[in-house]
């Protein structure tokens, strides 16, 4: 009997150490290693939100070189993308009754004044982009031989949609952005009194007097729409949101271990930053910028700063 008693009391003795053996081993199981993220500090900074639109150079001016006889053209020695000035000459046409009037000239040499042939002469100073002749061409009267554009009347023409009418108007700074990366700081000038029915966009005129630009460039045209100079700012991978984009927060990091949930507000935004305002939110809170993604609140965290 005492043996039957002494084998329980092992027995349950062994129940009870194994079952708080068991107890402790899932307790430690339970606790869950901190997850390591990145951080970077919040920050103050001057933000400036763009709107950029496409431009195409044009030449407002050019003027056409017509032909005022008609006949053959006898001397023409420009070439596409020569200069000429205003009053120069352009090209000399013999006409049918000149050639007519040399066998005339040896019986009377009064008639000689008549022979030479008649000039024609540029009406602008320009540079050529069409020669529609070469020599020996022949032509008619009022014919285009040529047409000169005017460098100075170079432009960049914006279409920008009538939505923005209040954000673009003339004198508004801007930016020419070219294709080689260059950038040139310059101001609407001008804008035509006309909206695109398709569009719904209007054209507005940037005068570029001094650049040396090729007709029909594509370039861009950015303009500051909104600024803050003291904005409170976080990199745009800290912020997230919902699949509804109806809601913003942040992970913040406390006392460098702890990664709580706060709500944010997002405004001006560039390239890499994103202006954010908050009443949980200031100047050099950190905040995780990577590692934070489907975190919930309150998240044991450990930090490396960005």
């Amino acid at each position: 009997m005492k043996n039957q008693y002494f084998k329980y009391i092992i027995t349950l003795l062994i129940v009870i150490s194994f079952s708080a053996c068991k107890k402790k081993t899932d307790t430690v199981s339970e606790k869950k290693a901190p997850i390591s993220v990145t951080t970077v500090a919040v920050q103050q900074n001057d933000m400036k939100e763009y709107l950029t639109f496409n431009g195409v150079t044009q030449y407002q001016k050019k003027e056409n070189i017509r032909s005022n006889v008609t006949g053959y053209i006898s001397w023409m020695k420009f070439k596409i993308g020569d200069n000429i000035r205003s009053g120069q000459t352009f090209a000399s046409v013999r006409t049918k009754e000149q050639d007519a009037l040399k066998e005339a000239v040896k019986i009377d040499s009064s008639l000689s004044k008549f022979v030479s042939p008649i000039t024609i002469r540029s009406n602008a100073t320009g540079v050529f982009t069409v020669l529609n002749v070469t020599a020996n061409d022949y032509v008619a009267e009022g014919d285009v031989l040529a047409t000169v554009v005017q460098p100075k009347s170079l432009v960049i023409q914006v279409n920008v949609p009538y939505e923005y009418e209040d954000a673009i108007q003339i004198g508004t700074s801007c930016e020419i952005i070219l294709q080689n990366g260059e950038v040139l700081n310059t101001q609407v000038t001008g804008t035509l009194p006309t909206i695109d029915p398709v569009a719904q966009s209007q054209v507005f005129l940037i005068a570029l007097p001094d650049a040396n630009l090729p007709e029909n460039l594509n370039v861009q045209v950015r303009t500051i729409y909104k600024q803050d100079t003291s904005a409170m700012t976080i990199p745009k991978t800290a912020l997230q949101t919902n699949e509804l984009l109806s809601e913003f927060w942040v992970m913040k990091v406390v006392n460098d271990s702890l990664a709580i949930k706060q709500t944010v507000m997002p405004s001006l935004k560039n390239d890499s930053l994103v202006q954010v305002k908050s009443d949980g939110l200031k100047i050099n809170d950190l905040v995780i910028s990577e590692g934070a993604y489907q975190m919930q609140d309150s998240t044991i965290v450990s930090t490396k700063k960005q």
